[in-house]
């Protein structure tokens, strides 16, 4: 049957033969390569264009009753080779279009549609005709029409698709790919006999495309395959790149590294520890970073190895990523934190001086931080509790809640102190600490920027309040004890003196009313300093106060109880301060002080000035003036046995109004003592 084709037939048959047969001899090869999206392309395409190839021969060599079948599955077949070219494309060159499960419905849906109008051709004729003619050869020569030349234009446009994406990745590698681009050319330029067989009869009128296939396969798969295997893995990385054979040597390079190394122009064949020995020294480093003077300053590369096999064939790439706004970033960040450590140092002598341990917690209330003392105290080591929620170191459910209480405003912005705050220990024991909290700000946000989205957390300064709550309430028991007993004597001393004033008379009399006195003072002093323990707390929570209504109520008190004093008020209507109730209790000391020492009959004047920062409340008497050692008390703070006041109430007074951000003055004169408390005025 072969001889009867004769030598133009023959020669038809067995170029369509062998292409058949080199595809198919090459799917053991392509199936080797490493990537697998790529290794899928590769066999579909040199699946479906043997396939179509050795059908092609068929057709030749087959009787007339077979000859149109067999030419319809070849066509159905050969149009699969358009999408297999795409699939490999799209892999090859490190694009997902062939995973998209859109295009891949779509492809679908032409690719059944295309072969539907094909294999129903016999009854429709729209896409063929077919006759058996015998120049040059006995064959079957086919008519294409409209739908044909459809299809075959589809295809056209779809393979030129294929071929922009490899050669946009040939031109961006880098690489020498002439050889490449010439196999994939190729694989186009069988259209040329297509088109030519239309209007010479030299050639007969079929699609002469698995030929172009079967040289595009010998070609990268058996005699360019490293520098295949190289452009393919430089479509992962940013092109520069080098390539290099199983020995170490320099086979190719992109261009883009050649600007980077310009010693690599003459090294072809070198090693790279000889061509680029800086290259090597940074692979065998810890960080894999290579330094590069580069026009703007210098440049830093990550310097990594990637190695691709096809078969016993290898291609060993050296990539090389631009790094360098990271690097930059990394070693800013490594110079702060030794300047960081360093201030840390000074940092953690004043913590231990002023606090027992320090404690960092993240937004969602787990531990980042505990310094070293914290085992001391709790029995947690600092490893154990990073990582652990806050609520490991509570006691109960009830303190949770309430630490949370505390914690919140703290990520607003806020810094907030606790007195007398439970810790639960390893051990289960109950401890009490002063916890003084603060915001920590992400540091890379300059000072003057930050906002309260730029809270990373909170830094907790704990000291341990256990002595303290201990000799505060040794404090408080004395206190309640002498309280209750001097009231209780000074009532028995009381009722006797009146009784005596009574039954007495002259000079005794006149002892009787002195000692009812002194008992009546030893009483006030007692609610005096039942006042100070009440106020011991030196920082409550300031507000926004109107403070002409707590002056009015004080001097209707004071009028109710000093009827004989002359009491004025000269103050706006409104005067907001940044203060607390309890300046009520100040108040009314001050004021009840002016009148118990004014002059005979007291005046009391109450003068209240505003400033744009300041409100103050000056009382002033007309008595003889505040002693001394009592503006010495005022002024100083202090007492000692040789400087002391008569009484607690000007303690009180001080401890108020400096808990309340506020300040004391007196002045004395001839005409009397004038006492100013200075608030801070409502923003």
């Amino acid at each position: 049957m072969l001889h009867d084709l004769g030598v133009v037939g023959q020669l038809y048959t067995g170029v369509f033969a062998l292409s058949g047969i080199v595809c198919f001899a090459a799917i053991g090869r392509a199936q080797k390569f490493q990537d697998p999206d790529v290794r899928r392309g590769l066999v579909g395409l040199l699946v479906t264009s043997g396939g179509w190839a050795l059908l092609r021969a068929a057709g030749f060599l087959l009787p007339d009753p077979f000859r149109v079948p067999t030419y319809i599955v070849g066509l159905t077949i050969g149009f699969g080779t358009v999408w297999a070219w795409l699939y490999f494309c799209s892999a090859y060159s490190g694009r997902t279009y062939h995973r998209d499960t859109s295009l891949r419905r779509a492809s679908a849906a032409v690719f059944l549609t295309v072969v539907a109008i094909k294999a129903t051709n016999p009854i429709h004729g729209a896409y063929f005709t077919a006759s058996e003619v015998s120049t040059p050869f006995v064959h079957l020569a086919v008519e294409h029409n409209v739908l044909h030349w459809t299809a075959t234009g589809l295809s056209y446009v779809l393979s030129a698709v294929g071929l922009f994406i490899i050669f946009q990745l040939f031109f961006e590698s880098g690489y020498d790919t002439r050889p490449l681009s010439a196999l994939s050319v190729l694989i186009g330029l069988p259209v040329v006999f297509d088109i030519a067989a239309q209007f010479t009869p030299l050639l007969i009128n079929i699609i002469y495309a698995p030929i172009g296939v079967a040289v595009f396969a010998v070609g990268v798969l058996f005699v360019f395959e490293r520098r295949f295997l190289a452009v393919q893995r430089a479509s992962f990385d940013d092109g520069l790149s080098i390539y290099l054979d199983e020995r170490g040597r320099v086979r190719d390079y992109s261009a883009s590294v050649g600007e980077v190394f310009p010693e690599l122009g003459e090294s072809t064949g070198d090693r790279l520890a000889e061509a680029v020995p800086s290259v090597v020294e940074a692979l065998e480093s810890d960080d894999q970073i290579l330094e590069r003077e580069r026009a703007g300053g210098p440049r830093y590369y990550f310097v990594s190895t990637s190695t691709a096999t096809l078969g016993d064939a290898g291609a060993q790439i050296v990539l090389l990523s631009d790094v360098t706004q990271t690097e930059r970033q990394r070693r800013q960040l490594a110079e702060r934190e030794a300047e960081v450590n360093e201030q840390n140092e000074l940092y953690r002598g004043v913590i231990d001086v002023s606090f027992g341990f320090v404690f960092r917690i993240d937004e969602q209330g787990r531990f980042t931080f505990a310094s070293p003392s914290v085992e001391e105290f709790l029995g947690y080591s600092p490893a154990e509790l990073e990582g652990q929620p806050v609520s490991v170191t509570l006691p109960d459910e009830a303190t949770v809640e309430r630490a949370w209480e505390e914690i919140a405003p703290i990520f607003d912005g806020e810094r907030n102190t606790v007195r007398d705050f439970p810790l639960e220990t390893k051990a289960g024991t109950t401890v009490f600490t002063d916890v003084r909290g603060v915001p920590i700000y992400e540091g890379s946000v300059p000072a003057a920027e930050r906002t309260t989205d730029d809270i990373v957390g909170v830094q907790l300064m704990v000291r341990d309040a256990t002595k303290r709550r201990e000799r505060e309430g040794l404090i408080s028991v004395i206190n309640r004890v002498l309280r209750h007993n001097m009231r209780n004597k000074m009532g028995i001393i009381t009722g006797y003196a009146e009784m005596l004033e009574g039954r007495l008379s002259g000079e005794d009399a006149e002892k009787a009313t002195k000692i009812r006195g002194t008992a009546d003072q030893l009483l006030d002093l007692t609610e005096s300093a039942q006042r100070l323990e009440e106020y011991r707390e030196l920082s409550p929570e300031l507000e926004p106060v109107d403070i002409v209504p707590l002056l009015e109520d004080t001097v209707s008190e004071l009028r109710m109880q000093h009827p004989e004093a002359s009491v004025t008020i000269d103050a706006p209507d409104a005067v907001v301060a940044e203060t607390h109730e309890r300046l009520k209790t100040a108040l009314w000391e001050v004021v009840e002080n002016a009148a118990k020492h004014g002059g005979d009959p007291p005046v009391v004047d109450i003068d209240v000035t505003v400033t744009e920062t300041d409100v103050t409340i000056a009382v002033r008497d007309n008595g003889p003036g505040l002693p001394q050692a009592e503006r010495d008390v005022l002024r100083s703070s202090v007492e000692t046995p040789l400087v002391h006041g008569e009484g607690l109430g000007l303690w009180l007074i001080h401890w108020i109004v400096t808990s309340l951000d506020g300040e004391l003055e007196t002045t004395a004169g001839d005409e009397g003592t004038t006492v100013a408390i200075r608030l801070p005025k409502a923003s």
